[in-house]
């Protein structure tokens, strides 16, 4: 019985580490990479950028650093996932890339997601308790968006706004 299971495991074991190496489901995920700060072109101020590095960035930028057990199937597959799906909601690597309305949009839903606790994600949390935003931060992330959509909607209102013929 010992040895019938030991021919079973061995050969899935095999074939579970190569398929942590060969697939990925989700494409090319950690190959993204990017040497961009975040948020380029926002405003904010250091403490902003602190805590978005050390609670949002793994999952929502191509600033990710990526643990051992990432590249161990299954658990790759989900944190794959994770990560390429909290990019398309919103890439603080690419920031720039959107337009004003959509960042104002992302700024919107962040803010709602932070203030109600549902970001970072809880399972997250648990491999990495030190991404866990304080009350203090929370209202001061509330905060910086709420004052970074204003700053936009200004931007948006100036440039739409008429501009004199300059002595026609």
């Amino acid at each position: 019985m010992k040895r019938r299971f030991g021919s079973i495991l061995l050969p899935g074991v095999v074939l579970l580490a190569i398929c942590s190496v060969l697939v990925h489901p989700f494409g090319p995920v950690k190959a993204l990479v990017s040497d961009k700060p975040l948020l380029l072109d926002a405003t904010f101020n250091p403490q902003v950028v602190k805590i978005l590095e050390r609670s949002c960035q793994n999952c929502h930028s191509e600033k990710t650093e990526w643990p051992l057990y990432s590249y161990v199937a299954p658990m790759s597959w989900m944190i794959e996932n994770d990560v390429e799906r909290g990019r398309s909601h919103m890439n603080l690597s690419r920031w720039n890339g959107y337009s004003p309305e959509k960042q104002q949009e992302i700024l919107s839903e962040m803010s709602s997601l932070v203030r109600n606790r549902a970001m970072p994600l809880p399972r997250y949390l648990l491999l990495h308790p030190d991404a866990k935003l304080s009350d203090a931060e929370v209202a001061y992330l509330y905060q910086w968006a709420r004052s970074e959509r204003r700053r936009l909607r200004a931007i948006a209102a100036a440039e739409k706004a008429p501009t004199s013929s300059g002595g026609q």
